[in-house]
C-alpha cells in the first residue's frame, strides 16, 4: 500500500462520516449488500428521484468474470470465483464514489456508470490489489470491458476511470498509467476540451462537422412527426401529454429536459407603451409580448452545482403564440387532477390523502387508488372509454365512478375479472408472509387468509395499506421529493407535465387511467419524450403507433434534432446571432455558431449589399463581394479590393471588382480568385502545388477530394521509398510527391477563408524573359 492510496481511502471516509453514512457494508457471499440496498447515491449527492442509484455490489463484474473464467479455462488454468473483492478494492470503489457525488458534485448516474463499474471490471480482471496494477493488466481490462458492450463503450469508461480515478489519485506505484496506454478514446457527442487544447487535425474536422447535416432530423422524419402532433387524434392521456411536450418543442427549440419540466406557472406577458402611455400598438409597435418560464439546462459554472435548476424565460413570436398559448392550457387542465394528488400527499406526507390513517376503504376503492383502472364492477367499458378518448375530459371519469357506486341498493354485484386477479395476489402475499397487511369486516375485524373472500364487502385498513405499498411496491410511490433552485425549491406538483406513473392500465391494456383517483404521480423526465421518438426500441414510439405506411412507422428523430433546426432556420431567416443566443439562454454569440448548419450558399444570402451595387456587379461579382464581406475568401483580389475600398472609397472597390469578377473559380479543392481570361490555369489545377491564389473553405466536397488525394500521394510515396534508386529521375519522383502531399496537408490545416500558400509565386505576374528566350 502507498501513501497515496492511503490518504485516498481516509478522504472517502471522512466524507462519509460527514454524510452520516455508515462505512462498513456487509456482503453476502457473493459480494452484494445483505440489506439488498447498500448505499443509496442519489440520497448521498442529494439528488431528486427518480430514478435512483444504489451502491450494493461490491463483487466482481459477472460478465468481466465470465470472459476473464473464458481464458483462464482455456489457458488450463482455474477459474475464479464468485465473492467479495478484496477490503482494498472495496474501499476504493467507495471512496471513489463519496469523492465523486460530494466533492466533484457530479450525478449519481454517472458515478454508478463511469466509476464503480469501470472500477470492478478492473478488479475482476486481475489478482492484484489497487496499488500493485501495470499497463499490461489495465489493457486487459480494457479489452474485456470493451467484449462486454457493442459498441466498446465499457472499455472506454475503463479508459476514463484510470485517467480521473487512478491517475489523478496516485493509486498506482507505476503510475501515471493512461498516458502508457496509448488507446484512442470514444468520439462523445460533445464537446469537454477547451478549443485552444485541440490539435489542427481535430480544428478542421470540427469546422466541416459544424455543418453537417445529419445533425438535423431527416425531412420525412420531421413533417411526419409534424403531421402527428399537429393532426392526429390522441389514442391515450399520455399521448396526448407526449402530443402537447413535443408540440412545444417543436415551438420552442427547447430541450428534452427543459420542456418536459415545464412550470404550471409559464406564463409571463408584458406590456408596452408609447411615449404617450397608450399601448405600443397603436403606435405600429407591439402592445404585449409573451416569455415562458422555464428551467434552462447547461446554465453551470465550474463552480457551480450541476443538480440545481436555474429559472430562465423565453421569448414566444407571434406566429406562434397561440399555438403554444392552447397547447400548454390544455395540458394545464388535462393534468390538474393528477397535480392536486401530488400536492395533497407533499402536504400531508401520506400516500392516500383522501382517508385518515386510520380509516377503513373498500378493497373495490383501493384498487382504483393502486392501479388506476376505474372500473371494478363488470359493466360495458367501451361507451365511456370512446367518451372519454374524444377530448379526455375527467367528468367522464367522475361519471364511471357514480355510474358504479350508486347502483340499485339489492342489486347483484358482479366485479371486473381484473379486480378478482388483483386481490387473489395480495391474498397470495398474505398467506406467504411477504406483508403485514390483511383484509378485514365493515366493523374491522380481521379476515382470515384461509377465509372465503366477498370481495365488494372486503376492506382494507389505510394504514397498513400504505406502509404495504412503500414496503412492496416502491414504483408506485408518487414523487414527492422537491427540486431545487438557487434560491428555494420547485414543489413537484408545481411542474405542468406530471403524469400516471406505470401507466400500465391504459398503455398496455387498452382501458382507462383514472387521473382524478390514482394515487401515484410522477414527475416528468427527458426520458418521456425520448420514448415518444424512438429511443427504446421495446416501447413504440409516436411514428409507429400513428404512421400511415411501413416506412413512417420505421421513422425515428431525436429530441435534441429540433433545437439544431430552429437554431439553423433562424440563421437562414437572417435573425441576429444575439437574438438567437438570448433566445436559447446562451453564455455566448459562439455557442449558437455551433447550431449553425447552413451551406455556404445560404450563409452568403444573408450578407446584404446595395441593390445599385448588386445591379451593377452581376450574380458572380456579387457572390464574390460577399464571399469578402464574409470573410470566406483572401488573395490578390481581395487584398487590392480592400486597399481601393480604403484609399478611394466603396464606389471604386466595387468598380474594379466588377472588372475582375472572373477572377473567382470553385475548383475541386477550395476557391481561387485569379483571372484566366487572357491564359488558363499555369497549375493546371494543381492548386496544392504552392498556389498563392487559393483560399481555403469549409465545403465537405473540398475535404474529402483532399482527403482522398492526401491518402493517394502517401500511397505513391511508400512505393517510390520501397524501390530505392540513386537516379535523377527517381529523385525527381520523390521531391514531386513529397511536395504535393506537403501541399494537400497545408489546405486541410488551413481555416476557411485563409490562404494555404500566402508566399507563394503569383502566377498572374508573366514570367520576366531571360537572356536565353526567343
Amino acid at each position: 500500500m502507498n501513501p497515496h492510496y492511503a490518504a485516498f481511502i481516509e478522504l472517502g471516509k471522512a466524507l462519509a462520516r460527514q454524510k452520516g453514512v455508515t462505512w462498513e457494508m456487509p456482503l453476502d457471499e457473493a459480494g452484494a449488500a445483505q440489506d439488498g440496498v447498500g448505499w443509496n447515491l442519489t440520497a448521498i449527492a442529494g439528488d431528486v428521484p427518480p430514478p435512483r442509484f444504489y451502491l450494493k455490489d461490491l463483487g466482481p463484474d459477472r460478465k468481466a468474470l465470465a470472459i476473464i473464467n473464458a481464458g483462464r479455462v482455456e489457458a488450463g488454468v482455474p477459474p475464479l470465483t464468485q465473492g467479495p473483492l478484496t477490503v482494498a478494492w472495496q474501499n476504493l470503489i467507495k471512496s471513489a464514489a463519496v469523492e465523486q457525488l460530494l466533492l466533484r458534485r457530479n450525478t449519481a448516474q454517472y458515478v454508478m456508470s463511469c466509476i464503480t463499474r469501470p472500477l470492478r471490471v478492473i478488479a475482476s480482471c486481475v489478482e492484484k490489489e489497487p496499488w500493485q496494477l501495470t499497463v499490461d493488466d489495465l489493457r486487459l481490462a480494457i479489452r474485456v470491458g470493451a467484449a462486454i458492450q457493442a459498441k466498446g463503450q465499457l472499455g472506454d469508461l475503463v479508459i476514463g476511470a484510470v485517467k480521473v480515478v487512478l491517475d489523478v489519485q496516485h493509486i498506482c506505484d507505476a503510475g501515471p498509467l493512461y498516458t502508457s496506454l496509448a488507446l484512442p478514446r470514444m468520439k462523445m457527442t460533445t464537446v469537454t476540451r477547451a478549443r485552444h487544447t485541440w490539435s489542427e487535425d481535430d480544428l478542421c474536422a470540427d469546422l466541416e462537422d459544424r455543418k453537417r447535416k445529419e445533425r438535423l432530423p431527416a425531412r420525412r422524419a420531421f413533417w411526419e412527426l409534424t403531421r402527428i402532433v399537429m393532426t392526429e387524434k390522441p389514442l391515450t392521456f399520455m399521448d396526448d401529454l407526449r402530443f402537447a411536450v413535443i408540440r412545444t418543442m417543436i415551438v420552442t427549440g427547447m430541450r428534452a429536459g427543459e420542456a418536459a419540466l415545464l412550470p404550471v406557472d409559464w406564463k409571463r406577458e408584458r406590456s408596452y407603451l408609447d411615449a404617450k402611455g397608450r399601448p405600443a400598438g397603436e403606435s405600429g409597435g407591439i402592445s404585449t409580448a409573451l416569455t415562458v418560464r422555464h428551467f434552462a439546462e447547461k446554465q453551470q459554472d465550474d463552480e457551480s452545482d450541476s443538480r440545481l435548476l436555474h429559472e430562465a424565460t423565453q421569448p414566444v413570436p407571434d406566429m406562434f403564440r397561440a399555438t403554444l398559448t392552447q397547447t400548454l392550457e390544455r395540458v394545464e387542465r388535462l393534468t390538474e387532477p393528477l397535480r392536486a394528488t401530488l400536492k395533497r400527499q407533499c402536504e400531508t406526507g401520506r400516500l392516500l390523502p383522501w382517508y385518515g390513517v386510520n380509516d377503513l376503504v373498500p378493497f373495490t376503492h383501493a384498487y382504483v387508488r393502486l392501479t388506476g383502472n376505474p372500473f371494478w364492477l363488470n359493466i360495458e367499458h367501451k361507451p365511456f372509454i370512446d367518451r372519454y378518448r374524444d377530448d379526455f375530459d375527467p367528468d367522464v371519469l367522475t361519471e364511471v365512478h357514480r355510474h358504479q357506486t350508486e347502483r340499485p341498493e339489492h342489486s347483484p354485484v358482479t366485479l371486473d375479472m381484473a379486480v378478482y386477479q388483483f386481490g387473489k395476489r395480495m391474498l397470495e402475499r398474505m398467506r406467504t408472509g411477504e406483508t403485514a397487511l390483511r383484509f378485514r369486516q365493515a366493523d374491522g375485524k380481521v379476515l382470515g387468509v384461509r377465509d372465503r373472500m366477498v370481495w365488494h364487502n372486503t376492506f382494507l385498513h389505510v394504514g397498513e395499506l400504505e406502509d404495504h405499498v412503500r414496503a412492496t411496491s416502491q414504483t408506485k410511490v408518487s414523487d414527492t421529493t422537491p427540486l431545487r433552485l438557487g434560491t428555494g425549491v420547485v414543489q413537484p406538483w408545481e411542474l405542468l407535465f406530471v403524469q400516471p406513473k406505470r401507466s400500465l392500465v391504459e398503455e398496455r391494456n387498452d382501458g382507462l387511467c383514472d387521473v382524478a383517483r390514482i394515487m401515484s404521480v410522477g414527475r416528468p423526465t427527458p426520458r418521456f419524450v425520448g420514448l415518444a421518438l424512438g429511443d427504446q426500441r421495446q416501447i413504440p414510439s409516436l411514428f409507429e403507433k400513428y404512421g400511415q405506411t411501413d416506412a413512417d412507422r420505421a421513422l425515428k428523430i431525436e429530441s435534441h434534432m429540433l433545437r439544431h433546426l430552429q437554431n439553423t432556420e433562424l440563421f437562414r431567416l437572417g435573425v441576429a446571432d444575439t437574438i438567437i443566443s438570448k433566445r436559447f439562454n446562451r453564455r455566448s454569440i459562439a455557442q449558437s455558431h455551433e447550431y449553425d448548419h447552413r451551406s455556404l450558399i445560404e450563409d452568403l444570402d444573408q450578407i446584404a449589399l446595395p441593390q445599385d451595387i448588386e445591379i451593377m456587379l452581376g450574380e458572380k461579382a456579387s457572390t464574390v463581394a460577399r464571399l469578402i464581406k464574409r470573410g470566406k475568401a483572401s488573395g490578390p483580389i481581395v487584398d487590392t479590393f480592400k486597399r481601393i475600398e480604403a484609399t478611394e472609397g466603396d464606389a471604386a472597390a466595387y468598380e474594379y471588382l466588377r472588372a475582375e469578377a472572373d477572377g473567382f473559380h470553385a475548383t475541386p479543392y477550395g476557391h481561387c480568385l485569379n483571372s484566366f481570361t487572357v491564359d488558363p490555369c499555369p497549375k493546371h489545377l494543381e492548386c496544392f502545388a504552392d498556389c498563392r491564389h487559393l483560399s481555403a473553405t469549409d465545403l465537405p466536397e473540398n475535404r474529402q477530394n483532399l482527403i482522398r488525394l492526401e491518402a493517394k500521394f502517401k500511397s505513391a510515396l511508400e512505393t517510390i521509398k520501397a524501390r530505392a534508386s540513386t537516379s535523377i529521375g527517381w529523385q525527381n519522383q520523390l521531391e514531386h510527391a513529397e511536395k504535393r502531399l506537403d501541399g494537400i496537408q497545408k489546405i486541410l490545416a488551413t481555416p476557411p477563408g485563409e490562404r494555404p500558400f500566402p508566399d507563394g509565386p503569383d502566377l498572374s505576374v508573366p514570367r520576366e524573359r531571360g537572356v536565353l528566350d526567343e
